[in-house]
């Protein structure tokens, strides 16, 4: 796609009109012009890269048709065979529902429910919401603003490309001593991430709320180059429509706005101190039991990459290395850096510091992975007392440990980075003052 960037310095005031709109980034603040763009041109921002806008070509049935296709392949994926695997003449074949079910027959409810959600449920209706969506945008269906907000708050919740990577994980683990054969579901989920990923790459969400309503006009001029806190302006970060301090509520989404996420800070310090605090018993606890000819061997995250990496399987124990113990600690370390960031002085906080945070944020959701394949291992590896694998207390707390830091970035606010330490007083109190 072609990038343009906008940075002027001249006063105007806001405007609907596409040619001379303007937009507020959400990660740095900094009002700027967003040109008329073209089909195949997106915007970014002028000081941090943040993306701002796209113009996709028929952006109504091209995500529509993507949506719908990758709800048709889930229905596939989940009618038919998934996998098979063959040992010592015994033979278990796993569909694609087993992962959470099987789970939950164990007596492991809590991590059949989230396995179940993060690669059904949720997929699921993300599909569905943007199907709602580009139908609204040709018969006018209701409640498209309260749909258009839930949509962006389960997608980082999605993880079916981390489960495609699970299932090529334990795969890689189970083919030396034993046969594994694809069914016909395994190609259809296959189609259904790659589907999935691309309904989400061909929707914008300034385009998507442009057609639920216009954006509201402030009764503010703006002055490009310069930020929206400086000028009495806030953000709705569901909508990216422009607010005047003085208003409460969005008039578009109806969304409460404030200057900056309430509690930002210690509500992040906080998830990250339950983070670290959970991170240890995760890699002491077992993730996973196996029980072969009546005897019960437990795999910590460890131990389990020990085995795969002395077993020879070294890209497989170098992508468990990265993202269930590097990514994880770095993550951590990362957002205990950028809060203190926003602590020093503005001329001493990093340049690319907006850009790290974007990185941890995308990242971490790939630590998953590991919980993801203790719940295929347990589904396809079943043979009574000649093989089984369950899940250990480990894979709840280690998932504990991947949500929290999770939440911990989506709680970060990445404008307080960009803030002068002299107003960041005024953005406390108004968060206090609006609840």
């Amino acid at each position: 796609m072609t990038t343009l960037q906008t940075f002027d310095h001249q006063s105007v005031a806001v405007s609907c009109d596409t040619a001379t709109e303007l937009a507020m980034c959400p990660h740095c603040d900094l009002v700027q012009h967003l040109p008329a763009l073209k089909p195949g041109e997106e915007a970014d921002c002028a000081r941090c890269g943040h993306h701002l806008d796209a113009c996709h070509p028929e952006s109504v049935m091209r995500p529509m048709l993507f949506a719908a296709s990758a709800l048709f392949m889930l229905l596939l994926a989940n009618l038919f065979p998934f996998v098979s695997m063959f040992a010592a003449g015994n033979s278990n074949e796993m569909n694609f529902f087993d992962t959470s079910s099987v789970l939950f027959a164990e007596h492991h409810q809590s991590l059949a429910i989230l396995i179940w959600l993060l690669i059904q449920a949720v997929p699921a209706a993300c599909m569905f919401a943007i199907i709602y969506l580009k139908l609204g945008m040709l018969y006018s269906l209701p409640a498209r603003t309260w749909v258009a907000r839930v949509l962006y708050m389960l997608k980082p919740w999605s993880m079916v490309d981390i489960f495609l990577m699970g299932l090529i994980i334990s795969f890689v683990k189970l083919v030396a001593d034993s046969e594994i054969s694809l069914g016909n579901s395994f190609w259809a989920f296959c189609l259904f991430c790659l589907l999935h990923l691309r309904a989400f790459q061909v929707i914008d969400r300034r385009e998507l709320w442009s057609k639920i309503a216009p954006s509201p006009v402030p009764q503010v001029a703006a002055n490009v180059g310069k930020t929206g806190l400086a000028q009495n302006l806030k953000l709705c970060k569901v909508c990216t429509a422009m607010v005047p301090v003085t208003q409460t509520h969005c008039s578009r989404c109806h969304t409460k706005v404030r200057l900056r996420q309430r509690a930002s800070m210690q509500n992040t310090l906080a998830l990250l101190i339950a983070a670290t605090l959970l991170y240890i018993p995760a890699n002491l606890l077992p993730i996973m039991r196996t029980v072969s000819f009546g005897e019960t061997t437990d795999s910590t995250i460890v131990s389990g990459l020990i085995l795969m990496w002395q077993d020879g399987a070294y890209p497989v124990a170098i992508i468990i290395l990265i993202a269930s113990v590097i990514v994880p600690v770095v993550k951590i370390v990362i957002m205990f850096w950028l809060c203190y960031l926003t602590r020093l002085p503005f001329s001493l906080r990093q340049r690319y510091s907006t850009q790290i945070y974007r990185l941890v944020d995308w990242v971490g959701r790939w630590s998953m992975v590991d919980v993801l394949v203790v719940a295929i291992m347990a589904a396809l590896v079943r043979f009574d007392l000649l093989m089984s694998v369950y899940p250990g207390v480990g894979a709840l707390v280690f998932a504990s440990v991947v949500i929290l830091t999770m939440l911990a970035a989506l709680s970060f606010d990445p404008r307080l980075l960009w803030d002068p330490l002299t107003e960041q007083k005024g953005v406390r109190f108004d968060a206090t003052k609006n609840g």
